[in-house]
């Protein structure tokens, strides 16, 4: 089982799908398969985190540079805002998570918005001035 696991993971995936609906509870790879839950927490939390520097990011370039808003901008604001529905309807519990979350991201949206604006990070403020509620309101726009 652990080779196979080590050589070929969606047929280990597979073969630990099959064997738990047939019952087969003693023949699981309870290690390796705690281990790939534990990974798929992992990702889904990254998943969030990435999509809420985005949103953060293109908030802070709407805000900053009032002149060149358009579409794209505002495009992206929109698919951020979905793809952390979309993560947050799927896993619920991750809802819990998106204070931490935004703390964490602020510095790397910050980074992302100055690379592209040119704007010095000092100019941003130290923490989001938006609160999780105006992040995820899908028609909030800062200075609009």
């Amino acid at each position: 089982m652990t080779a196979l696991y080590e050589t070929d993971l969606t047929a280990w995936a597979r073969e630990q799908a099959d064997l738990a609906r047939r019952g087969s509870v003693n023949s699981l790879d309870l290690v390796h398969i705690a281990e790939e839950l534990d990974a798929m927490v992992r990702a889904e939390r990254r998943a969030l985190a990435s999509q809420l520097e985005r949103l953060m990011a293109h908030l802070l370039k709407w805000r900053y540079q009032p002149g060149r808003r358009g579409n794209s901008w505002r495009r992206s604001i929109r698919d951020s805002r979905n793809q952390i529905d979309r993560l947050l309807a799927d896993s619920p519990s991750l809802t819990g998570e998106i204070s931490r979350l935004l703390q964490a991201e602020w510095p790397r949206a910050v980074r992302w918005a100055g690379e592209e604006t040119g704007i010095g990070r000092r100019a941003f403020p130290d923490q989001c001035p938006w609160a999780e509620a105006e992040l995820l309101d899908p028609d909030f726009l800062p200075d609009e």
